[in-house]
This record gives structure tokens, sequence and C-alpha cells, in this order.
């Protein structure tokens, strides 16, 4: 399944299979300057209706990397739910670089944060955004959930990092 644009060139992509109850998301994909728009919910939205109408699919089954904090607030914004945790014993290290520093363990790139705005309203949120910037972030994105729900991604500030 695929979002084309109005040049005939892919904007983004879901790939998925059928197993007996489910539907399984391989692969979800948006071009970097598609990305913020709402394509990617598109998607997600069609492929919904879809599994829908064939009557004998129960749920969708999705996972993305634990550092994808972004397409996990993404997919939690769309309403779907973390419902697993894995686990890897890995006997060789399949990643050819250096090791992370100790500032880079203490404090990821992103920081994804739900945020209930309650009877304060946004002073609240800013109050909040606030005390993020002064641990070094700055606010990359907010996902409304509803009038009061918020999910706001944060990004380290790169003078800081």
């Amino acid at each position: 399944m695929a979002a084309i644009g109005a040049d005939g060139k892919a904007m983004a992509l879901i790939t998925y299979y059928y197993v007996p109850g489910r539907c399984n998301i391989t692969l979800g994909y948006t071009k970097s300057d598609h990305r913020r728009k709402g394509i990617h919910t598109a998607l997600f939205n069609a492929l919904v209706e879809r599994v829908t109408k064939r009557g004998d699919i129960f749920s969708i089954f999705s996972r993305t990397h634990a550092k994808n904090l972004a397409a996990q607030a993404a997919f939690e914004a769309q309403g779907r739910t973390k419902e697993y945790i894995e686990y890897f014993f890995h006997l060789k290290d399949a990643v050819v670089g250096k090791e992370p520093t100790a500032e880079e363990m203490r404090m990821p790139e992103y920081l994804v944060e739900p945020f209930d705005t309650g009877p304060d309203g946004l002073k609240s949120m800013q109050a909040f955004i606030n005390e993020k910037a002064a641990e070094g972030y700055g606010l990359h994105q907010v996902i409304e959930r509803s009038t009061y729900q918020w999910v706001l991604i944060f990004k380290r500030e790169a003078d800081r990092g």
C-alpha cells in the first residue's frame, strides 16, 4: 500500500501480510520530506479499513526499534497499544562503529513524554516545555491525542549535546 504524490512518486508505504486472525505490518516508511503531514496515518487508516472489510482479522501487529521514539509516539497517537517487549542476547556486535559515550547514554537524542493539560490548560504544558528546555531538550513535535491529551517529542539541543 503506497501514497503517491502528484509527481507520480511514492511519498510513503506500508507493506504487510496476513496470518490467521492478524495483519502483520512488515514495513512502514515515509520519505523525510513528507513526514509529519499525516501521510503515514492516512495509510494506516486505509489499512484498518481494508482489513476490517475482510471480517477475519482481529488485530494489526507492527513493531519498531526501542530507540525509535518518534515512531512509537506516532503509533500511540494512531491508537495502537504497546503490548510486547522483546529481548535479544547478541553473541556478536553486528554494528560496526564506536561505543556510545557516557553522555550519549545518559541523555537520549529524543525524549517522548505523554502530557495531559488537565484543568490548567496549555499554561501547564508551557511550564513542562520550559522544564525540559532547562534539561537541554527543545520541543521537536507535538501530537494531539484528544482535547487535553498530547504526546510531546523533545530533541536534545545540539549545542548542549
